[in-house]
């Protein structure tokens, strides 16, 4: 009996150690289990090794391609939409202190728990990155919950809600997944991080729900198509497009000054729809527009 329990535990050990290891980034994947990903080269139709796509951009002489990046910088690698094997489940992220003992900063994508969001954290190159799945899920989850305000405690290995947005705080007290990173897609299990995902889409004003095509394009980024969406790349892309509107919209103001610029705004549009409605005699037809549920 005591030989088969010893034997059941290393057999559940080594599974997990493989799932672990299974749904690390691309880079680091490759370490530990010799990984070969490939992926169909725009540009030619033979499979290409993945760490071989990334390719430093030519200067294309576009004016407006430096303010789309927003750092002034020019872009240092292209997209690349990666090819992924069908996901199976990740039992590690099933662990409930998953979110504060999982690896996080270990590869070439900028995070750290500590302290607020950064500037390094939201450049276009690292929110690239979350597209191309070169981060893991926690990783981007964890991007997402300091641009929200969650503060990790290293001292109590807990996130705190302290400076979190009003509105967010009041709907999620603790930092939801956003990704789902367990990978475990019923209802009954995936049906929280959906909710949470749906939240912060609703959190966007319709005119920056493009980020992703307005900042990425010049690093090759034009969209997905329909049939090659799956949950994790759709919700890794409205996370990205999500962090975009923070660092553009959000990032550095208090909540104090992100309402008053609110106010100013609904002030400039009612008196332009005064405006129009004075030189026509018509009060200007509006589209519809999403309803939006603010995070402030």
């Amino acid at each position: 009996m005591r030989l088969a329990t010893i034997a059941i535990s290393a057999v559940i050990a080594a599974l997990s150690t493989q799932q672990s290891l299974s749904f690390q980034p691309f880079s680091v994947r490759k370490q530990f289990l010799g990984y070969h990903h490939t992926q169909q080269a725009h540009s030619s139709s033979s499979p290409t090794s993945i760490s071989t796509l990334y390719a430093t951009t030519k200067d294309q002489g576009d004016s407006s391609e430096e303010a789309a990046i927003g750092s002034g910088d020019k872009p240092k690698k292209t997209f690349v939409n990666p090819i992924l094997e069908p996901l199976q489940p990740f039992l590690p992220a099933t662990d409930p202190k998953y979110a504060v003992t999982g690896p996080v900063g270990e590869g070439d994508f900028v995070i750290t728990r500590e302290g607020g969001p950064t500037k390094e954290e939201l450049s276009n190159e690292n929110l690239l990155s979350i597209l191309m799945v070169e981060c893991s899920d926690l990783e981007v989850n964890t991007l997402v919950w300091k641009c929200l305000g969650y503060r990790f405690d290293s001292s109590k290995q807990e996130w705190t809600a302290d400076e979190c947005f009003p509105n967010w705080k009041a709907n999620f007290p603790t930092p939801p997944d956003l990704i789902g990173m367990s990978r475990i897609f019923s209802k009954e299990v995936d049906q929280p991080s959906l909710k949470a995902n749906q939240a912060i889409v609703r959190s966007i004003p319709a005119e920056n729900k493009q980020s992703l095509k307005v900042h990425l394009k010049p690093y090759g980024f034009t969209g997905y198509q329909y049939a090659e969406l799956t949950p994790n790349k759709t919700r890794r892309a409205q996370c990205a497009n999500w962090l975009l509107f923070y660092r553009e919209e959000l990032f550095g103001y208090t909540v104090e000054e992100l309402r008053e610029k609110r106010r100013l705004k609904k002030e400039a549009e009612e008196a332009e729809k005064r405006r129009i409605e004075l030189e026509t005699g018509e009060a200007p037809e509006e589209g519809w527009k999403p309803p939006v549920k603010e995070v402030f």
